[in-house]
């Protein structure tokens, strides 16, 4: 059986669909309310923790832990509030899903391969903002938010932990935008 696969669903429209059809079929993404401001609460709250602990880094964990870092927590809740400003945008358009691959192939679809899932400004609005690199970030994230969780022999650096923050504040703000 085919598996998830992020990059090939951007090649490949057909495959998207056939994805998101089966996820809609398990009720992994369904019909909900829009909650698209809690999930914008979240991302923000996720943003000011991880940036908090970054600046922790500074100081006051080197004092309590030695050499030990957390960067590889950092990584993970940037990842969690690009995950949640995906699922605000997908909660303002009347969606929710239970799995990070059915979210990030519902967005593919909609926001990469459709162009006329909503009105014309729109479309518009989120071709222009919501580009490829955007998905990517997601897709990418995903991946690093796993190494970070999963991978004991990983080594994460303070380089690390500050590009997805870039990526994470750039993202909700793009997500941001198009809520409005």
């Amino acid at each position: 059986m085919r598996k998830p696969d992020w990059k090939r669903w951007l090649k490949d429209k057909r495959e998207c669909k056939f994805w998101l059809d089966s996820y809609i079929r398990k009720n992994i993404l369904k019909r909900s309310s829009d909650d698209s401001k809690l999930h914008i609460k979240k991302t923000d709250h996720n943003l000011t923790f991880a940036n908090w602990i970054i600046e922790k880094h500074q100081d006051e964990i080197p004092e309590v832990f030695g050499g030990d870092k957390f960067y590889d927590w950092v990584i993970s809740i940037y990842y969690y509030a690009i995950y949640h400003a995906a699922l605000a945008l997908m909660s303002k358009e009347g969606f929710t899903s239970k799995n990070h691959s059915a979210t990030l192939c519902f967005l593919i679809y909609h926001h990469y391969h459709l162009q006329n899932a909503l009105a014309k400004e729109d479309v518009e609005l989120i071709v222009s903002s919501l580009e490829k690199e955007d998905i990517e970030t997601l897709g990418t994230s995903k991946e690093l938010r796993e190494k970070a969780c999963y991978n004991v022999h990983e080594s994460f650096e303070k380089k690390l932990a500050d590009d997805i923050k870039e990526q994470a504040v750039n993202f909700a703000n793009k997500i941001k935008l198009l809520l409005k």
